[in-house]
């Protein structure tokens, strides 16, 4: 039986089955895929989708868990990831943005290359739906959970949409309104690109963006830990916590081969010291 924590899934890319049976392993859904926790909250990281066999399938599920366990009282959330973006603007509806058709149509065909480039298929682009489409755009970018600050991307440019998470995401959810600026949200994109902001320090980075955002811990997908770590992805036991415990990295490589994982909220600095203290 699943605690009454909060838990996370870093990046899926597609990769449905690898889900599926971390779901049933951490006691989430059953053996029919129906949620089973009650009222525990379950957080994906963003990129659900592009590179792996079934993005749409992925999203169908976590939108089915969504509503399956709001019926108990738990809840299952998603935040919005860089692939998530390309794909959205890969598949602008026409007449959709505030320029010519002309404009339009050039600013359509570079978003679509740019979202195969990254991995996009084509069998989920036929499966794609309005209800997808909208469900996508109405993710937030930040999530502040008591002391872990969930975000998709490592990367500092979040800055750039405003000083809090509600800022932040007021901020996104009018890009991604109709009608669509597309030079914004091409920025957004590149925005959300970025990785690495916290592995190049003791974790004075974290801590920064941290005392800006709130919380005591980051908690991320975007970069896979394996690329990070130099490992063979077979070898990942797990999220990475790292940056003096202010950082936790969720991507754990599974579109490389790498182990799916619905992990709890790691133990943030503050209770790494309490407990340290009880212990002594």
């Amino acid at each position: 039986m699943v605690d009454q924590s909060a838990y996370a899934v870093g990046d899926v890319h597609g990769c449905l089955a690898p889900l599926r049976d971390a779901l049933g392993r951490a006691g989430f859904t059953d053996g029919s895929g129906r949620w089973i926790a009650g009222e525990a909250s379950l957080w994906f990281l963003g990129d659900l989708t592009d590179r792996g066999p079934d993005g749409v399938g992925v999203v169908d599920l976590v939108m089915d868990l969504q509503r399956q366990a709001a019926e108990v009282g738990g809840e299952v959330n998603c935040l919005l990831g860089n692939h998530e973006l390309m794909l959205l603007a890969a598949h602008l509806p026409e007449g959709s943005t505030r320029y010519s058709p002309q404009a339009e149509e050039m600013a359509h065909q570079m978003f679509r290359e740019r979202w195969m480039g990254n991995g996009g298929k084509e069998a989920d682009s036929a499966r794609l739906t309005a209800e997808h489409l909208a469900w996508i755009a109405a993710l937030p970018a930040m999530a502040l959970l008591g002391d872990h600050l969930l975000v998709h991307a490592d990367t500092l440019g979040y800055r750039n949409y405003g000083s809090s998470v509600d800022e932040v995401n007021a901020a996104v959810a009018g890009i991604l309104a109709a009608p669509v600026d597309l030079e914004r949200i091409d920025e957004l994109t590149h925005m959300m690109t970025k990785r690495f902001a916290f592995a190049s320090d003791d974790g004075e980075a974290a801590c920064s963006f941290l005392a800006e955002y709130g919380g005591r811990q980051v908690v991320h997908g975007h970069s896979p830990v394996p690329l990070l770590l130099g490992r063979d992805p077979q070898e990942v036991t797990g999220p990475l916590v790292y940056a003096s415990g202010y950082a936790a990295n969720f991507d754990t490589g599974t579109f490389l081969g790498g182990p799916c994982f619905v992990a709890p909220l790691p133990t943030t600095p503050r209770e790494l010291l309490e407990s340290a203290r009880s212990e002594s």
